[in-house]
């Protein structure tokens, strides 16, 4: 009976997979737009270098790009003014109630003109065409358009965020559309100002999530793409302690603002994932099954490799380790941390 369960779990992990969508060039655009990107930065000096350098190269050149130099303690903003592009300092930390990004990203908006807004994570590092193949997108889709960068690899330990990516990719693009990719995120001022912004979400720790839902909610069209050959990225360059400490930032608090159905499909999913190494023994069908696919769905996100899928036992240890302490932090303490800031959740 478990063994039939996991083959409908393994079914399911194909639906979401063919339910993937991928970066990819809509036509000629039509139209011109004046295009504000705009970055918020806290500690981003090695980050934004590469990133000014690759939105100086776009072959549709963006109307303004505005930093917004959130109280850092390194030489962001002097990164930023040697590329002579607009800078927003906030030299103190956010007012009660906000979380830092969500600020900056919000003071960022306010000094814009154009009509279109771009809001890039620093570490971002998108191709020449980026600009051009999302406002392809914008024409055709209309509404918020947001991307997840494909994850680029220099260290092993970045490979244990192995099931997180997975997981967030799933959940933003599966069956039920539901949030959006915070690195990367275009819509158009009208429509931001009508859903009130970020200052809508001022608190959240998972602002993409809610600002996905935000627009949704409004009656804003939402799609979510895979950043694929158009846009990459390393998350936590620094270290494992900075990959644990961003993700037990946001694990538990992006799970516990699902809805019931997401969550209902993605444990569904889990429950073949977790359960199959245990069937039995580790060296049974269902757990090659689930490798495999595991390898064809990872190879498309990041520079993950054949071993990956095959330790994923593993990985998926990880994560639930990283899960309870993310938990832990958030329920008990009411509190994580993030780039030297402690920050509220409850």
């Amino acid at each position: 009976m478990r063994g039939v369960l996991y083959f409908l779990s393994w079914l399911i992990g194909w639906v979401y997979y063919k339910s993937l969508r991928f970066l990819k060039k809509e036509g000629e655009i039509s139209g011109e737009y004046k295009v504000s990107v705009i970055i918020p930065a806290r500690n981003e000096e090695k980050n934004l270098d590469k990133l000014l350098y690759l939105l100086q190269k776009q072959t549709y050149k963006p109307y303004e790009v505005i930093v917004v130099n959130d109280n850092s303690e390194d030489n962001t903003e002097e990164v930023a003014k040697r590329y002579g592009v607009k800078v927003v300092s906030l030299y103190e930390d956010p007012p009660e109630g906000w979380v830092g990004k969500n600020w900056a990203i919000w003071n960022g908006y306010l000094e814009s003109r154009g009509e279109i807004l771009l809001f890039l994570d620093a570490d971002v590092e998108p191709r020449e065409e980026f600009i051009e193949v999302m406002l392809s997108n914008y024409e055709k889709y209309g509404g918020l358009i947001s991307c997840w960068p494909y994850q680029r690899f220099e260290k092993f330990y970045e490979h244990l965020n192995f099931i997180f990516n997975i997981g967030a990719v799933i959940t933003m693009c599966a069956i039920k559309k539901e949030g959006a990719f915070g690195p990367s995120m275009m819509i158009s001022r009208e429509y931001y100002e009508k859903v009130g912004g970020h200052k809508e979400v001022r608190d959240k720790v998972v602002e993409d999530l809610h600002f996905g839902n935000l627009c949704i909610k409004k009656g804003v069209p939402v799609n979510n793409f895979l950043g694929g050959e158009y846009i990459k990225f390393r998350m936590y360059p620094k270290g494992l302690r900075d990959l644990i400490e961003g993700f037990s930032k946001n694990s538990s608090q992006g799970v516990v603002s699902l809805s019931f159905t997401k969550f209902l499909y993605l444990l569904m999913w889990f429950y073949g994932v977790f359960g199959s190494f245990a069937f039995e023994n580790l060296i049974n069908l269902c757990y090659l099954l689930f490798s495999f696919q595991l390898y064809i769905i990872s190879r498309r996100l990041g520079d993950y490799s054949i071993i990956d899928s095959i330790i994923y036992p593993i990985h998926f240890m990880f994560f639930i380790t990283v899960l309870l302490y993310s938990t832990f932090k958030t329920f008990l303490f009411k509190s994580v941390s993030w780039k030297g800031r402690k920050i509220n959740v409850g």
